[in-house]
């Protein structure tokens, strides 16, 4: 199913990328098309956390109410959801949305050349053993991202060499320097004798080069160049200003319901479980991501970055839109 859902993104991202050229702008756009399309299920999401906001002083009540009563405090709840028009699974269709988002997108990043390109994957496969014996038959985690890389600098040995044929050496350095280039050609073409990599050179030669940051780039293989790390640091701001933003808009609803709940249920507030886990899932989902985007392509991260970005704006104005309806409701 994810390769499903991988396989159109891939359609939608290839069409992007043939527009603007650029692997990084392709990705800003097809976030921005993404969180358009998914504003409407966006905002039902908030209306609905509206809601359960808005009756959490009343399942408190009657949590300690019935604490003792677990069928009738079933009862009650149910009654309560039907009143306001609610569902007590009303989150997980959003929440089973963004899982599919999540692994489908990462599966898009991960093998471009499958899903966006849609290169043959026998090709994959030669040129992939091509790289891995290059690379000291070291194999690698994202094969297709490899193959982009390798692609790009035997198309960049070439044009060197093709230049310098034209160039009169006189320099000894520079024909040293000609010469081992040489040599180099010369191995890649004698393995590559019995597949001709160049039929598929400008099919994998993706432009990944965004803003001077190589998106092909994985974070922990390259630690010691600074460049591969803004992305990644980007992401955990972004990530802490929505965390921010959640906790505020949390904290102002909760000094609002201590005024409608019995000192009693106050104190059973202290010890709930169940805020306890949600408090912990709030921050553990950006420390996975994080965690996943420094051993990820670099493509994965911005596109994580700019879902944050987007994400932090579409929340700001959906409360003010909703609270503005809240008010106007309240006067009425």
């Amino acid at each position: 199913m994810l390769a499903f859902f991988a396989n159109i993104f891939g359609y939608v991202l290839k069409l992007l990328y043939n527009i603007v050229g650029n692997y990084g702008w392709a990705i800003i756009l097809f976030s921005v098309l993404v969180k358009v399309l998914m504003l409407p299920i966006s905002m039902k999401q908030q209306k609905t956390l509206k809601k359960n906001e808005k009756i959490q002083g009343e399942l408190k009540q009657l949590q300690f109410k019935y604490k003792n009563e677990p069928e009738k405090l079933n009862q009650e709840m149910m009654a309560l959801y039907k009143r306001e028009g609610m569902s007590p699974f009303s989150g997980c269709l959003s929440s089973i949305v963004q899982i599919i988002l999540l692994f489908s997108i990462f599966l898009l990043v991960r093998q471009p050349l499958t899903y966006m390109v849609k290169m043959d994957q026998d090709a994959i496969s030669k040129i992939g053993e091509i790289v891995t014996k290059q690379d000291n038959n070291t194999k690698n985690a994202y094969q297709e991202i490899a193959i982009i890389q390798y692609v790009k600098n035997l198309q960049n040995n070439n044009s060197v060499e093709n230049n310098e044929e034209v160039k009169e050496v006189s320099d000894k350095e520079k024909v040293e320097e000609k010469n081992e280039k040489t040599e180099t050609t010369k191995t890649e073409k004698s393995n590559t004798e019995s597949f001709d990599i160049e039929k598929y050179a400008d099919q994998a030669n993706l432009n990944m080069d965004f803003l001077g940051i190589d998106l092909s780039q994985v974070p922990t293989k390259n630690p010691t160049d600074i460049k591969v790390l803004i992305i990644p640091i980007l992401y955990v701001i972004s990530s802490f200003i929505s965390i921010r933003i959640s906790s505020s808009t949390t904290k102002k609803k909760k000094n609002e319901e201590k005024k409608l709940i019995t000192d009693g249920t106050e104190q059973e507030e202290k010890y709930n479980p169940t805020e306890d886990m949600s408090k912990t899932m709030v921050w553990m989902m950006p420390i996975m991501s994080v965690t996943i985007a420094i051993i990820a392509p670099l493509g994965l991260a911005l596109y994580w970055l700019m879902n944050n970005v987007l994400m932090i704006i579409e929340r700001l104005v959906l409360n003010k839109i909703l609270n503005k309806e809240e008010e106007a409701e309240a006067d009425a």
